[in-house]
Parts: C-alpha cells; structure tokens; sequence
C-alpha cells in the first residue's frame, strides 16, 4: 500500500474570510490570513514570521475562523517556515501540525459527507499501510532499541527493588555503583544505534520520509525515551518551545535525575551526548571572553556586557564568583536580555546575590523580544547603546538566514569602537542531532564557518571576522570585532 496524504485546501489570495488567531508568547492576540490548510494542520502568513516564531515551537490554542466562525482550536507546531518579500516588507509563510486534535475539514468547505468518509479511510489506510512505506532497515533498528530500552528499564526496577531489601548503610553505595554501570553500558549502546540510524535518515530525501518514520520511532520508543528530565522536557515544551531555560539548567547540572534508576540513568546519557557537553562547553567559552575583557582592560575603563537571549546566564556567575571577592576599579555593567520572564527570574535568582557585596558590578534584566530589537529605532539605544561585549548563544539556531543578518546588524550597531560581537550557533557536526529530532522534537538550524560568516558580510567599517569552536567542534562561534577609532 501507498501512504496517501491528507486533501489540503487552498485559500485564494484575496479571501479574508478564512484566519487563524492566537496568542505571542507576550500574551498578544494575533490573526493572520490562512493560505492552505488539511485536516491535520494550516498555513498562514505572519509578518516577520521567523522572528516570533521557530520551528518546534508549539502554538497553545491556535483557532481556526471561518466567516468570523470558530470552527476548530487545538494545540500546533511549527513544522516549516519560509521567509519571503512583499510590497518591501518580509512575510513568512508558517506551516503547523495539529497535536492530535485533527480538524473536522467538513465544516469550513461545507461540503458533503464523502469529505469526511474519505478523511476517516485516509485514517484507517495510514494506519494499515505506515510500515509498508517505512525502510526497512530504519525498522528494524527501532526494534533493537526497543528491545534493549525495555531490558535495560526491567532489569534496572528489578534491582531497585532488590536494592531497598538491603541494609540501610548498603543501599547508597549499591545503587551509585548501579547507576554508574548501567549509565556506561546504556551510553555505548545508544550512541551506536544513532549512528546507524543517523546514515539510514541521511538517505531521506523527501520530508515526507522523515515525518512518518518520526511518528513512528516515537509511537514505538517515547514510552522509554519521554522519562528523561531533559527530553521530557523538549517533548512537552511547557514553555511552548524547546531549549528553554529549565532545559539549558538540567543540560549544566547532568546529573542522575528523575522518579526512578532508568529515568536518572537515561537523563545522564542525554546529558552526556556531544551536543549537550557542547552546550555546557560554551558557557565555559562565554565565561573565558568576559574574562579576557576583564584582563584587557588595562586602561582601567568602564565596561558594559550584553547577553541576548540570555537564559540562566551562568556564564556571568562564573565569572563573578571568577572574582573571588576582588573588587575591580571600575564598573561592570550587565544586561541580560531575554523574552522569557521565568528565564530573566532565574538568571536573577542566581546573579543579584552574587553581586550585592560588588558594588562596581551591576546587573539588569531586560524582558524584550528579538522582533522589536531590529525594528525599533530609538527608544531601546540608551539600554543597549555602547557595549564592549553583546553575545548571545542558543538563538541563532533557530532564526533563519533573514532574519540573523538582520540581527547581527542591529546588535552589532550597540558595540562602542573596538567592541566584540559573539554569535554561537551549532554547527554542521552535531551526532545527537538524529535523536534530538527524531527522539525530542528539538530542531535546530545547523550552520558552518562559511555560512556563518555570509550572515555577517553586509557589515560596515571592515570588522574582523572570525569563527571559533568549543572542544566538541559542534557550537560554533562568530566573533566580530568592530574597528576602532583607528580604524584597527
């Protein structure tokens, strides 16, 4: 059998009747004109789409209007962006997915009951031919991991089991040394199957392909794969999108998590994969390019430091604590900039305390939005005008080529002469990405030194350029530095 797709149904340009609606993450209602839509997802067009929204995000409630009628609301995520130019103005095309709440397509075309007949068989024939249209190999892989996650989440209940029985004093070294044996076995055997799986997928050529062997590796593995803390997290996107903050503190803190041994030992192993020490890698590279401003400054100036998109911010921690007490003779100014306010809470949870005995470092915390950073002109240049230092890591793998150049000259518009601009991005080489799509429903834009570099070409004054990785040689970063009144 052939996997038919869904009927989709396109708008004419000019009908406005047909929208959908929902709410930014700032709590703004916003309606937009619908190009296509099917009875498992909508498009429609968003002004400057790619900076309010990413791929895998997920829109709670997104409403369908049809003649001013709400004929269906569910929960949605961005499976494709595409950016184009109209009238001068740049308008993204949005493609969802309804999360399991599939649209009943006969009530907007009002048309007969065939529609619906058909939509149910497409229902029973996707079911009963999905395997037919799954390689063969990619299958039977899925099998072996299951195989193996459900021998490993059996075995390791057993020995918690068996572990409670023993006497108080045993317990805690017996089931560190578990944990530890099962986390080394488990770790090995998973990145082998990735890799095997990442060359079955890298075959894939139509995205179609990619879609209904996700569905099925996840309808066959998420059952295991959900009860780490992190991917869990990824998966259910709480915050509405992947690589939040909270994500960001369980990737630092890699350690045994969760409710029970498989779940603390499977959270270790996501923890451990290259892009997650890359991740905690360039909090360590971000912290040793404060320091080296801070060992630079050998005219003793004022410095100010500006994180976009900041998250925990733990690289600004580090460098506090790096201090050790030592009060500097000049100011540290720090913003942190960020659209989420539970991120900016948490940063400032950990950064006020820090520095309230430092009184030549000050700390503030900026909530804004990436959008109104470029387009706006003048009421925000007082807060971000005149740094020594922007950076920003962990936002540039999910905007896309418009949008960061457009970004990356407005930030770098803040730098005072001789300034540095930091962009991370994750790279080409990235072994979990296979697991982090297929597994989390984390998507990022890879990028390599080349591409990087063409994001940042339309620059003025001849800054230098450069790009740099952390030990993994999976994040990668464009270093800009602004001329100085020298022209240097």
């Amino acid at each position: 059998m052939r996997l038919k797709r869904d009927l989709r149904y396109v708008v004419e340009k000019g009908d406005t009747s047909k929208v959908v609606s929902f709410r930014d993450y700032q709590g703004n209602e916003i309606t937009c004109r619908i190009k296509d839509y099917s009875r498992t997802g909508v498009s429609f067009r968003l002004d400057d789409g790619s900076l309010i929204l990413h791929i895998g995000d997920v829109i709670h409630e997104l409403r369908f209007l049809s003649a001013g009628t709400e004929v269906h609301c569910a929960d949605a995520t961005v499976i494709h962006i595409e950016d184009e130019e109209e009238d001068g103005a740049v308008v993204s095309t949005i493609g969802c997915s309804y999360n399991d709440n599939p649209m009943d397509v006969y009530s907007v075309v009002r048309a007969d009951k065939i529609t619906k007949l058909q939509n149910d068989f497409l229902d029973f024939v996707q079911s009963m031919a999905i395997e037919d249209n799954l390689d063969p190999e990619f299958v039977n892989l899925t099998a072996q991991i299951h195989y193996l996650l459900e021998g490993f989440s059996d075995r390791l209940k057993r020995d918690e089991e068996a572990i409670s029985r023993e006497e108080e004093e045993l317990r805690e070294a017996l089931t560190d040394t578990l944990k530890e044996l099962a986390f080394d076995a488990l770790f090995d055997e998973l990145n082998k199957f990735y890799d095997r799986f990442s060359a079955v997928t890298g075959r894939f050529t139509d995205p179609k392909q990619h879609f209904i062997h996700r569905e099925f590796f996840q309808k066959r593995l998420n059952e295991y794969l959900s009860r780490s803390a992190l991917f869990n997290r990824s998966i259910t996107k709480p915050l509405g999108y992947a690589g939040d903050f909270e994500m960001m503190n369980i990737i630092y803190r890699n350690a045994f998590e969760g409710q029970d041994l498989f779940a603390q030992v499977l959270n270790k192993v996501d923890c451990e994969g290259p892009a997650a020490r890359a991740v905690r890698n360039r909090r360590t590279y971000l912290h040793r390019k404060l320091k080296e401003a801070v060992e630079k400054n050998t005219e003793l100036r004022d410095l100010k430091i500006i994180s976009i998109a900041c998250g925990p911010a733990h690289e600004f921690t580090d460098f506090v604590r790096g201090l050790e007490g030592r009060q500097l003779p000049y100011r540290v100014e720090f913003i942190a900039m960020d659209q989420d306010g539970l991120a900016l809470a948490d940063a400032r949870s950990r950064i006020e305390p820090l520095i309230r005995n430092s009184p030549n470092i000050t700390a503030h915390f900026e909530q804004d939005n990436i959008k109104r950073l470029i387009v706006e002109k003048s009421s925000i240049r007082d807060v971000y005008d005149g740094a020594d230092i922007v950076y920003t890591a962990g936002l540039f793998d999910y905007l896309s080529d418009r949008a960061s150049s457009r970004l990356i000259a407005k930030l770098y518009s803040f730098l005072k002469p001789g300034g540095l601009l930091i962009v991370g991005n994750f790279g080409l080489y990235n072994p979990q990405r296979f697991i982090m799509e297929y597994g989390a429903e984390w998507f990022l834009i890879h990028r390599g030194e080349k591409e990087l570099l063409e994001l940042a070409s339309g620059l003025p004054g001849r800054p230098h350029m450069a790009v740099e990785k952390e030990p993994e040689g999976v994040n990668l970063f464009l270093n800009i530095r602004r001329a100085d009144d020298t022209g240097h």
